[in-house]
């Protein structure tokens, strides 16, 4: 039962983690069973809160119905959280909240999971945290055993398992919470031993009857001990039910008190019981009503009837008084399986109520029996399979009525499947069958069923047009109808009718000769399409045939050949496919009289060989398949002829065409095929080649002998050719040909391109270029790149399959490298590639700029240490936009720099090594003379300190730019005597300087130096002012100012917001 690469999740204590069980990953049905439970669980918690979920997988993503979970099982406050979820911060910030609660404050050790896994939905990990609930709250805390001195501590499961042993009588085996509990018997004693005499006759239950067993037991589970049904009994009796399951609903037992209804039991063995069932159909059928009748034996008593289904719904039912001692009951089932009937009288005089267990009764309720999809149109002579399925406990009966009214009872079959049972009919004669089916004498729905023969004409319909998928939007396919009297012509009562969904008839085009007639159509819409195919107004094949026309596909692969063309019986057919770069799950079936294997040879660079051999003459179908849907011209319907011994298409020989040969556009091409000895006679070859883009080209052939065919064709451009050639559908030996034509090699069309070329090239570092000889024909590359001291340096050379060459190196040095590039034979001028050496900034620096508010008109001083004095720069830019006049002094490390801001804002200081940037650009805000360095002011007024009257305005309230200087005014005027505190807590450390308007106001400057929340705390003689702290989000500089608005108004509100309590902790932005 345990899987080895399964999680588990633990509770706090050490027994606890001994009875979980591994989640196991198996797609069982004990999965289905287990979250059905713990879906049923969490619900009778979360009812009392008014809450419930539908998807245990789902419904805790926002974190709402987790918080709800945890104050219910607590019975404590969860704390603060976000009612309105829109967000997925706001979503991890709840499920963090609950899921803290649970291991702060419940104690309870959690595991493997944390609150992404719950706002992604992971329901393996959401099982396990919901078993560890159901252990904590329902398992280990939810009652107390009493134990002895010296006894060891048990484990929850061994607790709950030695509870229920103390219940049962002594010697009843009890080992487990799966097997044990599947016939009904056990939870028949225990529920027996804690409501006594409510089941008299558990220990005469029989195994086969463990649904029935179980319904019983859990019916007064439910009614006397108030024992939720967590499971229903069709799941409990199931033999892979788990053992957590189990527990969940047994779990219940322990604290369950027996209510006192005063619902006296009578029982079988009792001599004379006041009520009975007459009439009950012990197999109804399911949405169909059913009757029965209730008998009282004695007056003043009223029934009450209860029908429950096997999931232990209450199922609706009418009763009916026809006299005071005979009372009707009507109800219709609306779920397969067993259902109880359970009956209880209502003594009028003494207002009790009276269970008779004598006159309790199990129905099993069935499928309504149908008959299976079958061919409602055929020709005279064929043979009809009828398949009637979910026709159990019946006899079934089938009679068709032929077009002579005679009628046929037919042989029916019992399936070994249950409840399936199988006929066939033959008709006789052309025209309309009638056929009844009847379950239990009693005609099934639907019943008497249309069955239409047409006359069977020498007529073979066949050809793609007929298919019922494959076809598509612009697709010209065929309907081929073969005339099967070789003595008769075909007249004019052939036709074609092609209609599209909208009732549009779509153009036929037709094409005669002695034995095949041919109709062309092409689909303009998709959807589906009916093809009516008659003679004489008559249908014939299988007409009218249903299609399903598709949109155009997008897939680029492509299949060709004799193979797909036609055949003959007992030879191998043979067709190409090129994938043209788009292979996704290529895949080939055929569809015949016979059955045949195909070979699959792969030829590399996308292109393959398919083969197969027929074994039996007719109509194929071979599909053609990439990424699930067929390719372009799939399916390929062929008809192979029948197996003629005295044909040899292996003898067939062709010449003139070699595949190491290539070929000149513009120039003709010439090559021979002899048939001599193949046997065909004065049959010739089927010629066609087809372009790099599988259109056909024209060619011209000449006979200069019996069987010996001169083919002549003139290439227009480059690339691949197909040569097809096939005698009698059969390919010639070799077919299809490749043929490649190839432009004359042009070495200055050669183009290379890229960084490895143009540079900067840097030592050590990886680049690469690209050698583009697409348009320059056909010849071989060669590559060598050399250092200034004439030693070659490793290359990495990726052909791009497309006529063009990815070169990848590493210079190992700097210095002066030469690339030499020979294509088919012809040198390229060199290329000099200059590398630069590798830049190490690692060592330079920048210190006395950590605080980021300086004041005007007052020297400051900053240092750049650097090993390489020469080529590092220092700038400083005023507000205004000037550079600024710097002193600059030389030290062993680098440089000291003085500068004084005379103007108020922000300085851009600019570092550069070798015209590289280190860091971003340093800014100094400056400001006026009076900023005080100091975060803490006293305010001076004679009246009590009022924080609630400190009010906080300005830009730094947010949304706020990184990098950029912002501001607050704190106004005290009207707060009385007090200190006041000013702090600003974010992702990094964040200086601030104030300035005292000596008005009571005080203005407070501070620079964010990185993208995230920030919280800004004022408080005033010790106590948070309204608002504080104040949250407020720092954007990139990059983000605009209306995405800024956007923000501000769909995420947050930093006007007033209110965090709660003060704290320091580092909030980061999601």
């Amino acid at each position: 039962m345990h899987d080895p690469h399964s999680q588990l999740v633990t509770a706090d204590h050490n027994q606890e983690q001994e009875v979980i069980p591994a989640i196991r990953l198996d797609d069982a049905e004990w999965k289905i069973i287990q979250q059905n439970t713990f879906t049923r669980w969490v619900n009778n918690h979360l009812k009392k809160a008014g809450d419930s979920i539908k998807n245990l997988e789902t419904d805790f993503s926002d974190g709402l119905k987790l918080i709800s979970l945890a104050a219910v099982l607590s019975q404590k406050n969860v704390g603060r959280f976000n009612k309105k979820v829109n967000f997925r911060s706001q979503k991890l910030e709840n499920v963090s909240l609950a899921l803290r609660f649970f291991q702060d404050i419940e104690h309870i050790k959690i595991v493997n999971i944390d609150s992404s896994h719950i706002v992604d939905q992971n329901k393996k990990l959401i099982l396990g945290l919901i078993w560890t609930l159901i252990l904590h709250y329902s398992i280990s805390m939810g009652w107390i055993e009493e134990r002895y001195e010296g006894q060891p501590e048990e484990t929850p499961k061994q607790k709950l398992l030695n509870w229920i042993r103390s219940k049962l009588p002594p010697g009843m085996p009890l080992t487990n919470f799966t097997s044990d509990w599947n016939d009904g018997i056990a939870l028949g004693a225990l529920v027996n031993s804690l409501v006594p005499d409510a089941l008299q006759n558990w220990d005469q239950w029989s195994p086969e009857n463990a649904l029935e067993n179980t319904q019983n037991a859990m019916h007064v589970a439910q009614n006397r001990l108030d024992i939720v049904p967590l499971i229903t009994p069709g799941e409990l009796i199931h033999p892979e039910i788990d053992e957590m399951s189990v527990m969940t609903y047994l779990s219940q037992f322990p604290v369950a008190k027996c209510e006192a209804r005063n619902l006296p039991i009578v029982s079988a063995g009792d001599s004379v019981a006041p009520g009975s069932l007459e009439g009950v159909n012990e197999f109804p059928v399911i949405n169909s009503p059913t009757t029965f009748t209730i008998n009282l034996h004695s007056d003043g008593y009223k029934p009450q009837m209860e029908i429950v289904d096997p999931d232990g719904h209450e199922v609706r039912c009418t009763v009916t008084e026809e006299n005071p001692r005979k009372f009707l009951v009507s109800y219709t089932p609306i779920r397969r399986g067993i259902h109880g009937l359970y009956l209880s009288l209502r003594d009028i005089a003494r207002g009790n109520t009276l269970s008779v267990d004598s006159a309790h009764r199990s129905v099993e309720v069935l499928p309504v029996a149908r008959l299976c999809s079958y061919t409602d149109r055929v020709r005279v002579g064929d043979v009809v399979p009828l398949r009637i399925e979910d026709a159990l406990n019946g006899p079934v009966e089938v009679v068709v009525v032929d077009t002579s009214d005679n009628h046929h009872a037919l042989a029916v079959l019992e399936s070994m499947d249950k409840g399936v049972h199988t006929c066939e009919y033959v008709p006789k004669s052309a025209g309309l069958h009638t056929v009844n089916v009847f379950h239990n004498r009693t005609a099934i729905p639907g019943s008497p069923f249309p069955l239409r023969a047409v006359g069977n004409r020498n007529f073979l319909v066949w050809g793609r047009g007929v298919s019922d998928e494959g076809i598509r939007v612009g697709d010209a396919v065929q309907v081929h109808i073969d005339n099967k009297d070789q003595l008769s012509q075909f007249g004019d009562n052939l036709r074609v009718k092609v209609v599209d969904d909208s009732g549009m008839e779509l153009p036929v085009r037709e094409q005669k000769d002695e034995h095949r007639a041919t109709f062309t159509y092409t689909p303009t819409v998709a959807g589906k399409h009916i093809v009516e195919v008659t003679s004489r107004s008559e249908p014939i094949g299988q007409s009218p045939y249903k299609i399903n026309v598709s949109p155009p596909t997008k897939s680029r692969v492509r299949a060709f050949g004799p193979g797909l063309e036609g055949g003959v019986a007992e030879q191998q057919s043979i067709f190409s496919v090129e994938t043209n770069g788009d292979a996704d799950r290529l895949a080939f079936s055929i569809e015949g009289p016979s059955k045949t294997e195909i070979n699959c040879q792969d030829y590399g660079k996308g292109a393959a060989l398919v083969s197969f051999t027929p074994r039996e003459a007719g109509v194929y179908k071979v599909n053609v398949l990439s990424g699930g849907e067929h390719i372009h011209a799939s399916p390929f319907v062929v008809n192979i002829a029948p197996a003629d011994p005295r044909f040899h298409p292996s003898a067939a020989r062709l010449t003139g065409l070699k595949p190491d040969i290539d070929f000149v556009p513009d120039k003709p091409i010439e090559f021979m095929v002899d048939t001599g000895d193949t046997g065909a006679g004065d049959i010739s070859p089927l010629v066609e080649i087809l372009d790099k883009d599988l259109a056909p080209v024209a060619s011209t052939v000449t006979r200069s002998r019996s069987g010996l065919y001169s083919y002549h064709f003139t290439p227009r451009n480059s690339g691949k050719y197909y040569v097809n050639a096939s005698l009698k559908g059969v390919a010639i030996p070799g077919s299809p040909y490749p043929v490649n034509i190839r432009k004359p090699a042009d070495p200055m069309k050669v183009r290379i391109y890229g960084p490895g070329v143009e540079g900067p090239v840097k030592c050590r570092e990886p680049t690469h270029f690209t050698i583009d000889a697409k348009q320059a024909g056909t010849g071989a590359v060669e590559v060598a790149l050399t250092d200034e001291s004439g030693k070659a340096v490793a290359i990495d050379v990726l052909d791009n399959n497309d006529g063009s060459f990815t070169v990848k190196y590493t210079a190992p040095r700097p210095g002066a490298y030469q690339l030499n590039v020979v294509f088919a034979g012809f040198q390229h001028p060199p290329i000099e590639i200059n590398v630069e050496p590798q830049l190490d900034t690692s060592g330079i620096r920048v210190t006395g700029l950590e605080n980021a508010i300086v004041t005007v008109n007052c020297e400051h001083e900053m240092h750049v240490f650097t090993p390489d004095g020469d080529n590092t720069r220092i700038v400083i830019t005023s507000p205004s936009g000037s550079v600024v006049e710097t002193i600059i002094e030389s030290t062993d490390t680098g440089f000291r720099v003085w500068f004084t801001p005379s103007e108020i804002g922000d300085y851009s200081i600019s570092v550069t090594y070798r015209d590289l940037p280190i860091g971003a650009p340093y800014l100094l805000h400056s400001v006026s003379e009076g900023c005080k360095a100091e975060a803490e002011y006293v305010v001076s007024r004679s009246d009590p300190p009022r924080a609630d009257l400190v009010t906080v305005t300005g830009p730094g309230l947010g949304p706020v730019v990184v990098q950029e200087s912002t501001y607050v005014s704190i106004d005290t005027r009207f707060a009385g005597f007090g200190d006041l505190d000013l702090f600003v807590d974010g992702p990094t450390r964040t200086p601030i300087h104030c300035v005292d308007n000596r008005n009571g106001t005080i203005t407070m400057y501070y620079v964010p130096k990185t993208p995230g929340v920030y919280f800004l705390r004022v408080m005033f003689d010790n106590s948070h002012i309204a608002g504080s702290p104040f949250q407020v989000v720092a954007v990139p500089s990059i983000v605009t100012p209306s995405l800024i608005q956007d923000h501000d108004k769909n995420e947050f509100s930093f006007s007033s917001m209110s965090s709660g309590s003060p704290t320091s902790q580092t909030t980061p932005c999601v």
